[in-house]
C-alpha cells in the first residue's frame, strides 16, 4: 500500500494540467502556499494554473514573485464540441457569424442538405485533471470557483493540503498536518520528504512568508519546536527573513495602524463564552482616513492579542449604513452553526454577513445574544 507522499507524487506524475486553488477569504499563508506549490510543480515540468475567487493582490504581498499568475476565475475549463456526420455528404463551404448574441454556423453541402440527425453535440474532457487545494477547510469556501463548476470538482481528483483541525477532508488525498503551524509548514514537509533538493531562495522565502504570517512572527500558540527548526532550515536554504518582516509588518500606513489601534482599544471580553469582540463605528474610518477594506486581517490581530479567546467577533458600520459582521471560532466551535440563523455564510471557523436597518448597538446585542442562546 502506498504512503500518502507516494500517492501525492503518483497523482502529480499522472496529471497533465493541475489546478491550484485556495479559499476566497484567503490568508497570506494560502497565497504563499499556492505560489510555493507552483514553484515546486515548475521544477517537475508540470503545467498548472492558480485561481482564487475575486483575488486581488494585497500590498504587503505584492513583492512575492509570480503573484500576477493568480487568476480570479477558471477559464477554458472544457470545450463544447459540435460534430457533423460527413459519411454521406461532403462540404463545399463553411463559415460562421455572431448575431444578437447567437453563434450561427453556415455549412454549404456539395449536393443534398444535411439532416438534423447528422448533427451531434458533446463536451471535451476537462482541461485540468488534478486539483490542489491549499489552506481551504471546505470546498464551499472556494466560492464561485467551486459553485460554478460543481461537476468538475466532483469528477476530478483533489489533493487537500492544510493544517487545520476543522478541515472537512473532502479530498481523495488529504495531507493535513494538525501539528503544523500553517499550510506552508505542511507544504515544506511534503517537498522536503519528496525531494529536498527542490528548495531555492524563492521557494524557501514563500514558505517562510506563510509561516511568519500565520504565527504572527512566531508569537502564536501554534508554534512548536518543529516549527522553529523548519524556519531555521528555510533561512539556511535562502529565505529572505528580513524582507518578509519588512513587507508584512512595516509596510502598513500610519492611518491603518491608527484604525487598528482604535479597534483594539475597544476590545471586550466575556469569560463565560471565551468571546472577545469589538464594535467599530464608521467615524473610526473617517477619523483615521481609512476604508472598510483596511479592517482586513484585524481579526487575526484580535486573536493574537487575546490568546484566551475561543471566539472573536468584529462588528462595524459600513459607508452604506449597513452593519458588517465577521466572526471567528477555534476548532471547538462551529461558526456557521452559531450564527447561521442570522444569515452568516463562510467556513466552520470563519463567517461574515451584513445587517440592514439596525444600529451598531442593536446588531452587537443581537449577535451576542444568539451566541449565548446557541451555546446554552
Amino acid at each position: 500500500m502506498l504512503t500518502d507522499l507516494q500517492q501525492f507524487q503518483e497523482l502529480i506524475n499522472k496529471a497533465n494540467n493541475i489546478l491550484i486553488c485556495f479559499k476566497k477569504d484567503f490568508t497570506h499563508d494560502g497565497v504563499a502556499g499556492a505560489l510555493a506549490m507552483s514553484n515546486f510543480l515548475n521544477k517537475q515540468n508540470k503545467k498548472h494554473s492558480i485561481v482564487c475567487s475575486g483575488y486581488k493582490v494585497l500590498p504587503e504581498l505584492a513583492w512575492l514573485d509570480k503573484n500576477s499568475l493568480i487568476e480570479n476565475k477558471i477559464t477554458n475549463l472544457r470545450q463544447f464540441i459540435i460534430s457533423l456526420n460527413l459519411n454521406q455528404q461532403k462540404i463545399n463551404e463553411f463559415s460562421y457569424d455572431v448575431q444578437d448574441d447567437k453563434l450561427k454556423i453556415y455549412v454549404l453541402p456539395e449536393e443534398n442538405m444535411f439532416k438534423s440527425d447528422d448533427l451531434q453535440t458533446s463536451s471535451s474532457d476537462y482541461y485540468f485533471d488534478l486539483i490542489l487545494t491549499i489552506d481551504t477547510p471546505d470546498l464551499e469556501s472556494l466560492d464561485e470557483i467551486y459553485l460554478n463548476a460543481l461537476e468538475f470538482f466532483f469528477e476530478t481528483p483533489i489533493i487537500n493540503i492544510d493544517h487545520q483541525l476543522h478541515n472537512e477532508k473532502y479530498g481523495q488525498l488529504n495531507l493535513i498536518d494538525l501539528n503544523a503551524s500553517s499550510a506552508c509548514e505542511t507544504i515544506y514537509s511534503i517537498i522536503n520528504n519528496i525531494n529536498n533538493k527542490s528548495f531555492d531562495d524563492e521557494l524557501a522565502t514563500l514558505l517562510l512568508t506563510g509561516m511568519i504570517s500565520k504565527t504572527q512572527s512566531f508569537k502564536s500558540s501554534q508554534v512548536a519546536p518543529k516549527t522553529l527548526h523548519i524556519a531555521s532550515d528555510l533561512i539556511n536554504k535562502g529565505a529572505k527573513r528580513e524582507k518578509i518582516i519588512n513587507n508584512l509588518y512595516f509596510t502598513k500606513k500610519i492611518n491603518i495602524l491608527k484604525l487598528w489601534g482604535r479597534v483594539l482599544s475597544r476590545l471586550e471580553y466575556e469569560k463565560n463564552l471565551n468571546l472577545v469582540w469589538a464594535s467599530v463605528p464608521y467615524s473610526d474610518f473617517t477619523k483615521s482616513e481609512t476604508q472598510e477594506k483596511d479592517i482586513k486581517n484585524l481579526v487575526e490581530e484580535m486573536i493574537i492579542n487575546s490568546p484566551e479567546a475561543k471566539m472573536v467577533l468584529l462588528i462595524y458600520e459600513k459607508k452604506d449604513t449597513k452593519i458588517g459582521v465577521e466572526f471567528y471560532t477555534t476548532e471547538k466551535y462551529d461558526s456557521r452553526q452559531l450564527l447561521g440563523d442570522l444569515g452568516a455564510k463562510g467556513t466552520k471557523n470563519f463567517v461574515s454577513f451584513e445587517v440592514e436597518n439596525k444600529s451598531l448597538n442593536e446588531v452587537e446585542s443581537e449577535v451576542i445574544d444568539e451566541i449565548r442562546f446557541k451555546l446554552s
